[in-house]
């Protein structure tokens, strides 16, 4: 079952601001990490490492909280819970072209050449937020 984003909260999914993403951990704790995130055709994307801990935490469960903070107004924020849809090889590095675009207006390779990486989007299941004064 997808939720549907209120439209008030797009302009800050369409925004730079980085993402506190949440996953959870071998031993059930919680693991939390900003990364940066493309908002595109209604969903929420991200490109994800081979070898991480984010990666290895989805693989085996693939539940998930996103939470965009706008950096100009803290009040400002939503979380999107939910889990991942299937995890894609991305050997062209497609996403992660986009996400650095988006946050950098050019490529930008952050990883060693060949680091495999996967693509993935959020099935959103639970919106909170709240919204700036």
């Amino acid at each position: 079952m997808r939720t549907e984003i209120p439209r008030p909260l797009l302009p800050l999914l369409e925004s730079t601001a980085t993402a506190f993403v949440s996953t959870i951990g071998p031993r059930g704790e919680p693991q939390t990490t900003p990364l940066w995130f493309l908002w595109e055709d209604g969903r929420l994307q991200i490109s994800l490492v081979e070898g991480r801990q984010k990666l290895r935490n989805l693989r085996r469960d693939p539940r998930i909280s996103v939470v965009v903070v706008d950096p100009t107004e803290p009040t400002w924020y939503l979380e999107l819970r939910g889990r991942i849809d299937a995890l894609t090889p991305d050997p062209d590095l497609a996403l992660e072209r986009k996400v650095a675009e988006k946050y950098t207006g050019s490529h930008v390779d952050i990883e060693p050449p060949g680091t495999p990486r996967y693509a993935t989007s959020v099935v959103v299941e639970k919106v909170t937020s709240q919204l700036g004064h």
